[in-house]
């Protein structure tokens, strides 16, 4: 019978200091994090501190294995940092100055500023915050059993992940697929796709790579001067995404440039254009597709069937969304405004990246054309343009930059409303899990931010008529856009950025 072989951490205190590429908090610890813990455990276990020999072929056939499934505690990141005073190691310098009479020289007076964004890590009461990384065993896996005893004592000496400071008590067991259903904490698994958190994990060659490593780090200092020790470059980045996570959207985004290169780029007022430009988009879009490789080109991009009806069942969502994006404008200490449109973006369902490839090539240097004269250009935008990034980044808190258009009538009854507005949560494509999750939701006609116009300005796409709000929401866990809800979803309206 299929089992699993487990590794589990707990953290005897309710936080976590360990940090993931670009000095951001990590959490789940990652499984190269808690592999190279591993490393360091069973070379202090076998006192093999300079060259590691007896766990070398466990370890080797566990950096094989394909990523685990992690199953973790929550872990909130701190909003706020704290700083530390860090002594420089300058100690000889300073006895020096004191054995040469100066005797006002201290270590305080060199030291570094650090700045510490613990995660906070929520377990049960009466348990210490736990990670879980399961590992598949098969029934006829003999070079498992050859490995087992070594792997669960290497576990078993762990003391610390993260910093010095992340004190925990290891250990490893075998458990049976209905014992590892039972472990609580969220479920994070190994997925596909832009929406999920980056983790990376051991392969072939990792423990050669840190042994190599270390051996650089012992003779950092000869003859010769200092040698900085080269970081560690053989693994893999594995993409996981928690159960309850929804997969984010595939997209591809453009600017709005002039056709005219000696004009000014334009630029289209928000309320009386936005679903003007969407249908631009939509055109453009069509033109270049219309001799695409794929099915349902009537239905995926124009929201209809070839007769002209619409796009009604379970596969109704399966479309493009055109999304203007007005621009998201720093105002010095006025805070944030929210300006013209100057950038689109095409979003598609998961799984369908072939088809946002297909316009990414195609589309830039097509025209937006209406009433028979060109609008505008469309020009590829980088993903790191800082406009772009508030809608498509990873965030808990996020608000509308056009209303939210109500998916039925909620009969001025704020309990009804409520539930529409979770049911366009439900429709967008999030889990009902995240959506019965939120912690915080609030809708009114009036913008949470600073230039957006009462929701009942803004021109409403043909047969799309309901009641129409801003909205401002808060998920229990971060979410990565771009995120747009509500009946005009595929058309401007009910676009979020990130707060």
């Amino acid at each position: 019978m299929p089992s699993q072989f487990c590794i589990t951490v707990r953290f005897l205190q309710p936080c976590a200091h360990g940090r993931g590429d670009g000095e951001e908090p990590e959490w789940p610890p990652s499984p190269l994090r808690v592999f190279q813990a591993l490393v360091a455990a069973a070379a202090a276990r076998w006192n093999e501190r300079t060259r590691l020999e007896y766990a070398v072929p466990a370890l080797e056939w566990l950096a094989k294995q394909p990523a685990p499934t992690v199953i973790a505690s929550q872990g909130v990141p701190s909003g706020v940092k704290y700083r530390l005073y860090v002594p420089d190691n300058v100690a000889d310098k300073v006895a020096k100055a004191w054995s040469g009479g100066n005797t006002s020289a201290s270590i305080a007076d060199s030291r570094t500023e650090k700045d510490v964004r613990p995660t906070h890590l929520i377990g049960k009461s009466d348990e210490l915050p736990a990670v879980n990384y399961l590992y598949p065993i098969g029934d006829t896996d003999s070079e498992f059993a050859t490995h087992k005893e070594t792997l669960v004592t290497a576990a078993r000496s762990v003391t610390h992940l993260g910093w010095g400071v992340d004190m925990v008590a290891g250990d490893a067991r075998v458990l049976s697929e209905e014992e590892a259903a039972n472990l609580t904490g969220e479920r994070w698994r190994p997925a596909a796709g832009a929406s999920t958190t980056q983790l990376r994990a051991p392969r072939a060659g990792t423990l050669n790579a840190l042994a190599q490593k270390h051996e650089a780090f012992l003779n950092r200092l000869s003859a010769d001067g200092f040698k900085p020790v080269p970081p560690l470059t053989v693994f893999d980045t594995v993409g996981y995404r928690r159960d309850t996570e929804p997969a984010a959207r595939e997209w591809v985004a453009f600017r709005i440039t002039s056709v005219d290169p000696d004009a000014p780029n334009p630029s289209f007022d928000t309320p009386a254009k936005c679903r003007d430009v969407a249908a631009w988009v939509r055109h453009a879009t069509g033109e270049v597709c219309r001799n695409w490789p794929f099915p349902d080109f009537a239905s995926f991009v124009h929201g209809h069937t070839e007769s002209g009806s619409q796009t009604k069942g379970e596969r109704a969502d399966e479309r493009f969304m055109y999304l203007p994006l007005p621009s998201i404008e720093r105002r010095g200490d006025r805070g944030e405004h929210v300006g013209a449109i100057r950038r689109v973006l095409v979003a598609a369902p998961p799984g369908f990246g072939e088809r946002i490839e297909w316009i990414r090539r195609r589309l830039p240097g097509q025209e937006l054309v209406w009433d028979n004269r060109a609008q505008g250009l469309l020009n590829a935008l980088p993903d790191s343009d800082w406009v772009l990034r508030r809608y498509t980044e990873n965030a808990q808190t996020w608000s509308t930059v056009t209303p939210v258009i109500w998916p039925g009538h909620d009969d001025h009854n704020p309990e009804k409303a409520a539930r529409l507005l979770r049911k366009a949560f439900v429709d967008a494509g999030f889990a009902r899990a995240v959506v019965d999750a939120i912690t915080e939701l609030d809708w009114r006609p009036v913008g949470f931010r600073a230039g957006a116009e009462l929701a009942s300005r803004y021109a409403l796409p043909d047969r799309l008529n309901g009641r129409r709000y801003h909205v401002r929401v808060r998920f229990a866990h971060p979410v990565r856009g771009p995120l747009a809800v509500g009946a005009g979803r595929y058309r401007g309206l009910g676009v979020f950025a990130a707060e």
